[in-house]
């Protein structure tokens, strides 16, 4: 296994882990760091000795030290002196204290699966469909005020919604989360982003507000849909899949999946991630969501640039893009292999269209773009491929992208929500990087 100062950032909680991570990449402050096919490990002194080990299957660690931020900085110094400084660390075999975490970890690994394939216990199915009952009710109030809410908003015009507060849209969210909407309760919160965002906001307001009536109303009529596209709105309102849902009819595709790109956004106490996959062999692309509360870390580790042989479950719906590792079935590398392909701005919009005519909410969908520059043009950026069509930019730092390459031709991956492409990462003369 190998590792990289870009890895191990992109697993880091926040920057400030970062910075106290550096401070103790120095072989003088860890006693005996140790590598083996199975973990790496190490203990770090300075006062108080720290054991920090590392799980090199799936990427667990863990560390006795008090810190509540997941990894720790242990953790990443660590893992930072292997990317830096390899000969620090001696090729033996793992100590007993680094066995029996290893050991323990995959004693817990078999239960679970072991327990997955237990059958499953007796469910009181009149009980079952009582709660699903009670909550159809809620869900049907709280899609009743959001109606009578939106009316109002028509009818006294967009134009005031430049003056109005977030409050203004939170409070209408907050009351589809009291009636167990939760999924639209987000899509009104992102509407409050959009007032003066651009030029042309009241007609993305307006496309907005219509594609969530139409969630609405398709929600109403959910029994005259399709099951793929009845999964796709009931989630959209707010209803998860259940494991055993998601066994049942989720799809299996086993491959070796390349990470291509990851974002983690903090919501409401609890941060999300999105990490993009790819198949080698399939080219199948896949996202996949984890959720944490506060600093607490994610229960799986999931790493850009690196590659993990595997087997994903899909969650049911017309675009089958959302899916969650069932097993591992090989170690993570990080030595990068070509996997991934490209298509020009007019494959991929043809591509988009025929997702959006099977799925018209469809929020987001990777991009992934061959043979593009970055160009500028009355203060705006773009990625331009070789035909000359282009896509409208959204990054932090589009001049670190542009240095990068030097102008010249490379691949290019990220999402696109039907206005903007958000670059994840980036291809070029055969290294991967990822995007700031």
């Amino acid at each position: 296994m190998q590792f990289s100062l870009e890895h191990v950032r992109e697993m880091a909680p926040d920057e400030k882990s970062v910075v106290a991570a550096q401070k103790l990449v120095s072989p003088r402050l860890w006693e005996s760091p140790g590598l083996s096919e199975s973990a790496l490990w190490g203990t770090c002194g300075g006062g108080r000795n720290y054991q920090v080990r590392i799980d090199l299957a799936n990427m667990g660690y863990s560390c006795n030290c008090p810190s509540r931020k997941f990894p720790c900085k242990h953790v990443l110094a660590l893992m930072m002196l292997l990317a830096t400084t390899p000969d620090a660390i001696a090729i033996t075999e793992s100590p007993q204290w680094v066995r029996e975490w290893i050991n323990k970890r995959r004693q817990r690994e078999q239960a679970k699966a072991d327990k997955e394939q237990q059958p499953a216990k007796p469910i009181d199915a009149a009980a079952q469909a009582k709660r699903v009952d009670e909550r159809e009710l809620k869900v049907a109030e709280g899609l009743k005020q959001l109606s009578v809410w939106m009316d109002d908003l028509i009818r006294g015009g967009i134009a005031c919604l430049e003056t109005k507060p977030f409050t203004f849209w939170d409070d209408q969210a907050r009351r589809l989360v009291d009636s167990q909407a939760k999924g639209l309760a987000t899509q009104i919160r992102n509407l409050a982003e959009i007032p003066q965002s651009s030029r042309d906001w009241p007609q993305r307001m307006m496309d907005e507000l219509g594609r969530t009536r139409l969630l609405m109303h398709a929600y109403e009529r959910s029994d005259n849909l399709s099951p793929d596209l009845k999964a796709d709105v009931r989630q959209l309102i707010g209803w998860t899949v259940s494991q055993a849902e998601l066994v049942e009819s989720g799809e299996v595709v086993e491959d070796d999946w390349f990470i291509f790109g990851q974002q983690i956004k903090e919501e409401d106490r609890f941060r999300t991630q999105r990490s993009w996959a790819i198949g080698r062999t399939t080219q199948r692309e896949a996202l996949l969501l984890q959720f944490a509360p506060g600093v607490q870390g994610f229960p799986e580790s999931i790493v850009p640039g690196t590659i993990q042989p595997g087997k994903l479950i899909f969650y049911p719906g017309t675009v089958q893009q959302r899916a969650k590792f069932q097993e591992r079935t090989g170690e993570n590398d990080s030595t990068f292999k070509d996997y991934i392909g490209g298509n020009s701005v007019t494959t991929f919009l043809g591509e988009y269209a025929e997702r959006l005519a099977q799925n018209p909410w469809l929020p987001t969908c990777s991009c992934l773009l061959s043979d593009v520059t970055i160009a500028t043009e009355h203060g705006a950026w773009f990625v331009r491929d070789s035909e000359g069509n282009a896509l409208p930019l959204r990054m932090q730092d589009h001049y670190r992208l542009l240095s990068a390459t030097g102008g010249h031709s490379f691949q290019l991956m990220g999402e696109w929500n039907g206005d903007v492409f958000a670059p994840m990462s980036f291809l070029f003369e055969g290294q991967f990087q990822v995007c700031s």
